[in-house]
């Protein structure tokens, strides 16, 4: 066992190996953060082209229906007509849990559409932990940075404003499922995952078919010394390649025949003084 642990082909394949995994696990953190940094950017456009359409699905004259909607109106036509339009328009993008309509006053954000299935918010709901980039929104299209958590769950969220026939601003916001975003990212890790994995696999085995090549190539000029040192001088170099090893064979294989030269030349020698 102590033989095998000291071998050259024990130390050659345990280098290579955390080598590979050390080289490996340092590319895979790296892709996979620049991943999931450009999955995120990826879906954070996706939801800005999302919001830019549903925005455009209402027109001023339902905004300002939208934005004219009182508490205790929930159960009203125009409430259920706008709540099933929302829902019609959320149908058409899977990806979209939700799509709801604020107003803003006095950086007080106040619900008055919302098209969630279970537990909607209620006309005039106070809006208790908006993300700073909703009020980004009275500007122009704006998404959420990364995920963020509200009172209502886990999020990836776009918003757009949209003006009524008074000039009003309202806000129309969509939500993507946290669970959606880390599905996406986490099936890219796997990916790098599985593809990095498969790499590994395959140098181990050109690492090991590699050394052993070398350690039998050194066995055998191991063993023509050994052969010399016994008095054999028979013995051949049977090694090619075109590296350092194969130089080394060669300077054997001179070896062998220079000491052949010089045995044969001192022979009649030791003949003569008998």
């Amino acid at each position: 066992m102590a033989k095998i642990l000291h071998s050259l082909l024990t130390k050659l394949i345990v280098s290579f190996v955390v080598l590979i995994l050390f080289v490996s696990a340092a590319t895979f953190l790296y892709t996979y953060n620049e991943t999931k940094v450009a999955m995120l950017d990826s879906t954070r456009d996706q939801l800005s082209n999302t919001i830019g359409m549903v925005a455009q699905q209402f027109t001023s004259a339902e905004a300002q229906a939208i934005y004219d909607l009182q508490a205790g109106q929930d159960d009203s036509a125009e409430y259920t007509s706008i709540v099933a339009k929302m829902q019609f328009i959320r149908g058409q993008s899977p990806n979209i849990v939700n799509i709801y309509a604020m107003r803003i006053y006095d950086n007080q954000v106040t619900f008055v559409a919302d098209d969630a299935e279970s537990e909607p918010a209620a006309i005039g709901d106070v809006y208790a932990e908006p993300e700073a980039k909703l009020f980004d929104a009275t500007n122009g299209i704006s998404v959420s940075d990364n995920l963020y958590t509200d009172e209502f769950g886990t999020f990836l969220s776009a918003y757009a404003p949209i003006t009524t026939t008074n000039g009003q601003t309202l806000i129309i916001g969509v939500d993507m499922d946290a669970t959606t975003v880390m599905e996406r990212q986490n099936f890219i890790g796997s990916t790098i995952y599985y593809i990095i994995g498969a790499s590994i696999a395959v140098a181990a085995v050109i690492v090991g078919l590699f050394s052993v090549t070398i350690i039998r190539d050194i066995k055998k000029l191991n063993k023509t010394a050994e052969d010399i040192s016994q008095g054999n001088m028979n013995t051949t170099v049977n090694v090619n390649r075109k590296d350092e090893i194969g130089d080394l064979a060669e300077s054997f294989s001179r070896m062998v025949a220079s000491l052949k030269f010089m045995m044969s030349e001192n022979q009649p020698q030791e003949t003569d003084k008998q």
